[in-house]
């Protein structure tokens, strides 16, 4: 969780944390700013960047690579409340694509997910195959589909009865019955019997049949290794397989497959089958030379696996097992080196990096043929380890003058020159950079981060207001939400609830922080200006309708909040009009609302132009229980709420300093025996 600024005091963060667990919010805020130097699996950035998920920059790095089914289409925008960017971003793209792909060899399901899409594959080949008569074809045909329930239990042999049924077969039929016969052990693990069947055919006369079985001569040598191999029913962790000859065996009969069908209708399956052996033997050079060429290759050669699924494929078998300070195993596939740079390049828990620039020098023969790559992990290096933006400019050289910004390492190349410029003192050419990337930020996830680093290079030259001017206004409703509820003052306010380009939803939000401080930070005349009851009336006025607030339904009985305005416009240490207030506060679920002050270092985190402190129901109760004028009722409503604000969780609610429980119970007892006749001292029950 982001650190809070000082003045919130521990009780009032905890009570947070249980409010928002209770209402299965998350506790990892959205971090609004481009240096995500520390991982979050939820909050990620569309550049390369050492926090994000690995599964991003991979992505990232595979987008580069001009694949078309890794572009993330332009409909997929981001959730009004989520982060900057994440995985499921991606995610989202692909669920289209990966709903009904066709399954392959690399996945962890278990040989029966095949059944359906092997029995369409031998109906179509019984059918085109010739020398069958017709009562053979639908003899076969039929005897195919009792396979289907032989994994989950054992039925009498299929081939066999088949055998029997068919009086004097063609060879064309034996032959078809040779391989159901292998299938059919195949499916129920008789993998020795089944691998006899299919090397029986291995001169077939269909050519369906000569090729298909080769295949599965080697996937039933790979399943009869792996047998064993996985001590959990979901086979996580990491395989242990008794047999490694069995392995090899394995893979020289996938290999003879792709050796003699390179482009054979098994050929992407049969090389997951390989990626899967190395991966069950420990091999994580091979495994990693594997994935580079899986990264790199056409997509249609992955047959039927997205980008995702690659993604998650790498990240699962083979990263999450690399040590973060040893990427020998990687150093055959400079994408995937590069995504353990980054990663080593996060913040560690003492914050002592252990990635000298030495140790990524050394790397340098891997991206002999990846320059621009090579030269911007060493800039970023210099930027989040050494935190030295002026090295990490250096290493970028200079600006491509692409506005068309050719790939994502060139994006991720020009946001950290961003970066780098803003770290080392914004000026108005580090927004102009900002501005000049805006043209070739084409997908909108681009856009919203070049956005980002624009509007947090305004904030801290003091110029928020160009983000809300016409000549020079952010698209981003995200970003412009942010800064109207940290930073604007009365003026920008104004200004967004009455520009026409302006959603209803931000004129919405915009009216209620302006109405909010005007009223919690004593601009009571600027609030009876401002309050307009038919424009808050209106639909999509959502957040506007809790100013409506009657003050009718508490013991205390306030009148409407207008009146209440107005009354402390009259008398600001008006003990009543403060508690109406306080009471509206509460019942309109405002209580910590400015709690969430963002750190400086992200957007939002700079001074707040609006004038004022913000507002803490405790205070008010505090002041008005220790001021000797305050009315004997008024005293005991105060002392009845200031106890309250640590009900039920003896955790302050309410905002400001909080008080130790001796101070609570002092209040209960004077509440129960100076004002015991009230409604309150006789409701109240603790003092938690």
């Amino acid at each position: 969780m982001r650190s809070l600024t000082v003045s919130i005091s521990l009780a009032t963060l905890a009570a947070s944390a249980l409010v928002a667990l209770a209402c299965g919010v998350s506790l990892d805020p959205t971090p609004w700013t481009l240096d995500h130097r520390e991982y979050s699996d939820r909050n990620g950035l569309p550049v390369l960047s050492p926090g994000n998920d690995t599964r991003i920059n991979m992505q990232l790095l595979m987008l580069a690579r001009k694949d078309s089914k890794a572009r993330v289409p332009k409909d997929v925008e981001p959730e009004s409340e989520g982060p900057l960017f994440s995985i499921r971003t991606f995610e989202a793209a692909y669920e289209d694509e990966t709903a009904d792909r066709p399954w392959s060899s690399a996945d962890d399901g278990t040989r029966c997910q095949t059944q359906k899409s092997g029995e369409a594959a031998f109906v179509d080949a019984v059918k085109a195959a010739t020398g069958l008569a017709e009562a053979e074809r639908s003899a076969l045909v039929e005897a195919r589909a009792k396979i289907l329930p032989a994994c989950d239990k054992g039925v009498p042999s299929i081939a066999a009865a088949l055998r029997t049924q068919l009086a004097q077969p063609s060879e064309a039929a034996l032959a078809f019955v040779s391989y159901l016969a292998g299938a059919e052990a195949f499916y129920l693990g008789a993998f020795d019997d089944a691998a006899t069947a299919f090397a029986g055919l291995g001169s077939a006369a269909d050519p369906w049949l000569r090729e298909t079985a080769r295949y599965m001569a080697g996937r039933t040598l790979l399943n009869k290794a792996q047998a064993g191999a996985f001590d959990t029913f979901d086979m996580v962790g990491q395989p242990k397989v008794s047999d490694p000859a069995q392995l090899a065996r394995a893979e020289v009969a996938l290999n003879d497959y792709l050796t003699a069908y390179p482009d054979g209708r098994y050929a992407a399956s049969a090389r997951g089958l390989v990626r899967r052996l190395h991966w069950l033997a420990g091999d994580t050079a091979r495994l990693a030379t594997d994935y580079q060429m899986l990264i790199v290759a056409d997509p249609s050669w992955r047959g039927g696996l997205s980008a995702i699924d690659v993604t998650h494929e790498i990240d699962a078998k083979l990263l999450a097992g690399v040590d973060v300070k040893d990427p020998t195993p990687l150093l055959g596939s400079p994408t995937l080196l590069a995504i353990h740079a980054l990663r080593r390049m996060r913040a560690p828990a003492d914050d002592k990096s252990d990635f000298p620039a030495s140790a990524l020098d050394a790397q340098a023969s891997a991206f002999a043929g990846q320059p621009a790559l090579f030269s911007f992990l060493k800039a970023a290096r210099a930027y989040y380890v050494d935190k030295d933006p002026k090295t990490a400019l250096a290493f970028l050289g200079p600006r491509t003058s692409d506005p068309a910004l050719p790939s994502a390492v060139a994006f991720s190349r020009e946001v950290l020159r961003g970066q780098a410029l803003l770290a080392a003192g914004p000026t108005e050419a580090t927004a102009a950079h900002w501005r000049a990337l805006l043209p070739g930020a084409t997908e909108p996830w681009q856009k919203e981060a070049v956005e980002l680093g624009l509007a947090v290079t305004w904030e801290r030259l003091g110029t928020i207001d160009k983000v809300f001017l016409p000549e020079t206004r952010i698209d981003s409703p995200r970003i412009r939400a942010i800064l109207l509820r940290q930073i604007a003052g009365p003026i920008l306010l104004r200004m967004a609830m009455a520009d026409p380009k302006s959603s209803a939803d931000e004129q919405d939000l915009a009216r209620d922080v302006l109405l909010y401080k005007e009223a919690t930070r004593g601009q009571y005349a600027n609030f009876l200006r401002d309050y307009d009851p038919d424009v808050l009336s209106r639909d999509g006025m959502t957040r506007g309708k809790a100013y409506l607030w009657d003050g009718k339904g508490e013991t205390y009985v306030c009148p409407d909040l207008k009146a209440v305005v107005a009354g402390l416009a009259a008398n600001p240490r008006s003990p009543s009009a403060r508690l109406c207030l306080a009471d509206f506060v509460r019942v309109a679920g405002f209580d910590g609302r400015e709690d969430d002050k963002p750190p400086a270092n992200e957007l939002g985190g700079g001074k707040p132009i609006f004038p004022g402190e913000p507002y803490s129901r405790l205070e008010v109760y505090k002041s008005l229980i220790a001021d000797r004028a305050t009315p004997p009722r008024e005293q005991a409503y105060a002392l009845f709420r200031a106890i309250n604000c640590y009900a039920p969780t003896s955790i302050n609610h309410c905002g400001g300093p909080g008080v130790p429980k001796s101070q609570r119970e002092a209040w209960y007892r004077t509440l129960k025996t100076k004002h015991g006749s009230t409604p309150w001292a006789k409701e109240l029950k603790y003092y938690w």
